[in-house]
C-alpha cells in the first residue's frame, strides 16, 4: 500500500479563503479530511482600488487565525499556503503578506496566472489519464476561468498542443464596465461584443487542434452541470454542447436579476457567472466543441495534488516535465529553431548535470531549467541573427510557459542571454534583474549550456556517442566522429573557461 502523508493547505482566493487537511498516497488518491472556507470578496476591492483595506487585512487574518487552529486540533504542522489573483493584483501585496506572516504565522506563497492554471492542469490531467482513457485520444482543451484571467490548454494521447493565456478573467471583464453600464440593459451583449473580441486573436493560433472535447472546472461549470446533465450524481458531467448553448439562448437577456433568480444565486455570485457563461459560450461556439465535460476539481484539491505529488511522487512530477519540455520545444518550433540542434543540445545539457550532480548544487527541477534554456536558447533568431541573445531574452520574458513561474522564467531567459556572450557581468541590467539566488543558479545553468552548445557548433552533429564522466577534478568527455571537429574543439576550449571558474572543474574532450 501506498504511503499516506497528512498536511494543510490554504487558499487566499478572489472570493473565498480556504483551508483543507488532506491525505495523500497518489495524484489520484488525495482525500480532503476536513476543509473549511469563508467568504472574503477581496477581488472587487483590489479592482476598485488596486489594494487591500486594512479592514479586509484584519478580517483575513482573522479568518487564517481560525484556520491555524483547526490544523491545530488535527495536529497538523506541514502546511501550504498559496494566494492567487487578489494578492498577486493588489498595490500593497508585500506589506499584506508581510503582515499576514506576523499575525498568523503563515507565509504564502503568490502564483502567478500560469503557474495557478498549471496547478489545475495537473490535477485533472493526472485524475482524467487513470480514470477516463478515451478522454484525450481526441483533442481537448482544458478551459480555465479564474478572477484575473483564462487558461487555454489542449492536449491529446499525452502531448500538450498548446498553452496560452489571456489577461480577461471574471471578475477582469466586469471591472472593464462602471456600475452604471453593468446595470445597463445592454449591457450583456456588451460584455459578448469584448469577450469576442478579446478571444479572436487566439482562434487562428490554436484553431488547428481541430478540439473534440472541453473540460470544464469551478462553481460556474457545476452550476450548468445541475441543470443540464441527466446523471448529476458523479463526476465528471457530460454536458451536451447544443443543450448549452440552447440555455443560454433561453436566457436572453442575461441580467444579473435573470441569473439571481435562474440559478438561485446571490447578486455577487450572478455577476460573476455572466462574464464565465459568455466565455463559456464564445469558446462553444467558435471553436465547434462536440462535447462538455465538467469536472469538480477545485483548485484548492488542485494544489492539493501537486503538493503532494512534490512530497512523494517523483514519476508524477518527471511525466509532467516531460509535457513541459515538449511544449518548449513546440515553442522553439514556432520560432523556426533548428529543432535537430535544440535536441541535441538539450541532450548534452541533461548529461553534464547528471555528471555533476554530486558537486553542482542544483535541485532537478533546476535541471529542467536548463534544459529548458537549451531547447529555447536560439528563439531570438526569428527576430534577427545580429544580437539574437538579446531577442531570446525578450521573447522567453514574453512568453507564458506553462508550469514555469516568473522567476524561473527569468532565469531560463538570463542563461539563454549570456550563453552566447562575454561572461555575465554584475554591471549589465539583465543580470541586476536576478536576484543572489536566481544568479547563482543561472550562473551555472549558463556554464553548462555553454559547454553543450560547443559539441554542436555548426550544428552539424559532427560528433556521436557522446559520453561525460567526473574524474576527480575533471570532466571527461568522449565522443566519436569520422569528420574534422576543429570548430567544435577551439569553441570548447573556449567554453571550458567560464565552466572552470564556476566549478572548479576542467573539461577535457577526448574522442573514444
Amino acid at each position: 500500500m501506498k504511503r499516506k502523508t497528512t498536511f494543510g493547505v490554504v487558499h487566499i482566493g478572489s472570493i473565498h479563503t480556504s483551508v483543507a487537511i488532506v491525505a495523500y498516497r497518489s495524484p489520484t488518491d488525495c482525500e480532503i479530511i476536513e476543509a473549511a472556507n469563508k467568504e472574503i470578496p477581496l477581488g472587487e476591492e483590489i479592482f476598485h482600488h488596486q489594494r487591500l483595506s486594512f479592514a479586509s487585512i484584519h478580517e483575513l487574518c482573522r479568518v487564517l487565525q481560525g484556520f491555524r487552529q483547526l490544523l491545530a486540533d488535527y495536529g497538523v504542522t506541514e502546511v501550504y499556503p498559496i494566494a492567487t489573483t487578489a494578492i498577486r493584483e493588489a498595490e500593497n501585496s508585500l506589506g499584506i503578506l508581510d503582515l499576514l506572516k506576523l499575525r498568523t504565522g503563515f507565509v504564502f506563497h503568490v502564483a502567478d496566472m500560469t503557474e495557478e492554471i498549471y496547478y489545475k492542469f495537473f490535477a485533472l490531467h493526472q485524475k482524467l489519464k487513470k480514470n477516463h482513457e478515451a478522454i484525450g485520444k481526441k483533442p481537448v482543451l482544458l478551459l480555465d476561468v479564474t478572477s484575473g484571467g483564462v487558461g487555454f490548454t489542449g492536449w491529446q494521447n499525452g502531448n500538450l498542443l498548446f498553452q496560452t493565456n489571456i489577461a480577461s478573467g471574471r471578475l477582469s471583464i466586469l471591472e472593464h464596465f462602471s456600475q452604471e453600464e453593468r446595470s445597463d440593459i445592454m449591457f450583456p451583449a456588451a460584455v459578448r461584443d469584448y469577450i469576442h473580441a478579446s478571444l479572436s486573436p487566439l482562434w487562428s493560433s490554436i484553431e488547428h487542434a481541430k478540439i473534440h472535447t472541453l473540460v470544464l472546472s469551478g462553481f460556474e461549470a457545476r452550476i450548468f452541470a445541475s441543470l443540464l446533465a441527466q446523471k448529476k450524481d458523479s463526476y465528471p458531467i457530460q454536458i451536451d454542447p447544443d443543450a448549452f448553448l440552447s440555455m443560454t439562448t433561453s436566457l436572453i437577456p442575461l441580467t444579473t436579476r435573470k441569473l439571481m433568480y435562474e440559478f438561485n444565486l446571490n447578486e455577487q455570485r450572478a455577476q460573476l457567472l455572466l462574464p464565465t457563461l459568455l466565455l463559456y459560450e464564445e469558446v462553444v461556439r467558435t471553436m465547434h466543441i462536440e462535447s462538455i465535460l465538467v469536472i469538480d476539481t477545485t483548485f484548492l484539491m488542485s494544489y492539493a495534488v501537486w503538493c503532494g505529488a512534490i512530497k512523494q511522487s517523483p514519476q508524477a512530477i518527471e511525466e509532467q516535465n516531460e509535457l513541459l519540455l515538449g511544449l518548449a520545444h513546440s515553442i522553439a518550433a514556432r520560432y523556426s529553431c533548428n529543432l535537430d540542434h535544440g535536441s541535441r543540445i538539450e541532450e548534452y545539457a541533461a548529461m553534464f548535470f547528471t555528471a555533476l550532480r554530486n558537486v553542482h548544487g542544483l535541485t532537478e527541477r533546476q535541471g529542467m531549467l536548463l534544459r529548458m534554456s537549451a531547447i529555447l536558447h536560439e528563439v531570438g533568431k526569428f527576430v534577427n541573427l545580429r544580437n539574437y541573445t538579446l531577442y531570446s531574452w525578450q521573447i522567453i520574458l514574453g512568453t507564458d510557459i506553462f508550469g514555469i513561474t516568473d522567476a524561473e522564467k527569468e532565469i531560463i531567459a538570463c542563461i539563454d542571454y549570456y550563453y552566447n556572450k562575454d561572461n555575465p557581468d554584475r554591471h549589465d541590467r539583465h543580470y541586476q534583474e536576478l536576484t543572489r539566488d536566481q544568479e547563482i543558479i543561472a550562473d551555472k545553468c549558463c556554464a553548462i549550456l555553454r559547454l553543450a552548445d560547443a559539441l554542436d557548433q555548426g550544428h552539424s552533429g559532427k560528433i556521436k556517442n557522446v559520453s561525460a564522466r567526473l574524474v576527480r577534478e575533471q570532466l571527461i568527455v568522449e565522443y566519436t566522429a569520422e569528420d574534422d571537429i576543429s570548430l567544435i574543439r577551439w569553441t570548447f576550449q573556449r567554453a571550458s573557461v567560464l565552466f572552470c571558474e564556476i566549478f572548479g572543474i576542467e573539461p577535457v574532450l577526448r574522442r573514444k
